[in-house]
C-alpha cells in the first residue's frame, strides 16, 4: 500500500536505468542502459545509450520508438501499444496494484521487500517482480517474466520525484530522412 501511495503522490519521475533481457531465443543477454522520465497521466520517455541507441517517447496519445541506427521510427497509438496493466505503465504510475494485480510478498529482507504481481486480466504480459526499498518505497528493480520465458530486469537508480521536467521532453518530431512505420498489429 505504501507503494501505491507513493505512486499516487508522484506526478513526475526521472531515474537512471540498467536493463538486461534474457530470452531463450538469444544466445546471451542483451544489456542496455540510459535514463527514463515519466509524467502523469501517460507521458514517458526512455533514452537508451549507445551502442543500442534508441528513444521511446509516449506523448500522451502516440508512442514513438526511434531507432537512429536503422533510420526508422515506429509510431503506434499509445492506448493500444501499452494497456494500463503492463508493467511499464505501472512504473509510470499509470497502474493500480490492487485493481490490476494479485500481489503477494515473496521475500521480506532487512532493506527491501520483494513483491510478486500477477496481472488479473491480461495473462499474456507475464509476471512482475518488484524489489522495493523499505526506506522510501522506491523501486530498486523490476523483473518482468513473460509467458515465453523472456526475463527483463530493470534496475533503477538516482530516482528524482516531482521535479520540473523540460517542456519538450515528451514531444517527438521524426528527423528528416527517417522512415515512419506503423506496427503491423494495429
Amino acid at each position: 500500500h505504501r507503494l501505491q501511495e507513493r505512486y499516487d503522490t508522484t506526478k513526475t519521475m526521472t531515474a537512471n536505468f540498467e536493463q538486461t533481457v534474457a530470452a531463450k531465443t538469444l544466445a546471451g543477454t542483451l544489456e542496455s542502459k540510459g535514463t527514463v522520465s515519466f509524467e502523469k497521466p501517460n507521458r514517458m520517455r526512455w533514452d537508451y545509450a549507445a551502442p543500442d541507441a534508441q528513444q521511446i517517447i509516449g506523448d500522451g496519445e502516440t508512442l514513438w520508438i526511434y531507432q537512429p541506427d536503422d533510420k526508422q521510427v515506429i509510431k503506434a497509438p499509445i492506448d493500444k501499444a501499452f494497456q494500463a496493466r503492463t508493467p511499464v505503465n505501472f512504473l509510470g504510475g499509470l497502474g493500480h496494484i490492487d485493481q490490476d494485480f494479485n500481489a503477494s510478498l515473496e521475500k521480506d529482507e532487512p532493506e527491501q521487500w520483494v513483491l510478486r504481481l500477477v496481472p488479473k486480466q491480461d495473462k499474456g504480459i507475464g509476471t512482475l517482480i518488484l524489489t522495493v526499498r523499505k526506506s522510501d518505497a522506491s523501486i530498486a528493480e523490476a523483473r518482468i517474466e513473460d509467458p515465453l520465458g523472456t526475463v527483463t530486469r530493470l534496475r533503477l537508480s538516482g530516482e528524482k520525484r516531482n521535479v520540473e521536467l523540460a517542456g519538450g521532453l515528451f514531444s517527438f518530431t521524426p528527423p528528416a530522412g527517417v522512415d515512419v512505420v506503423k506496427p503491423p498489429t494495429y
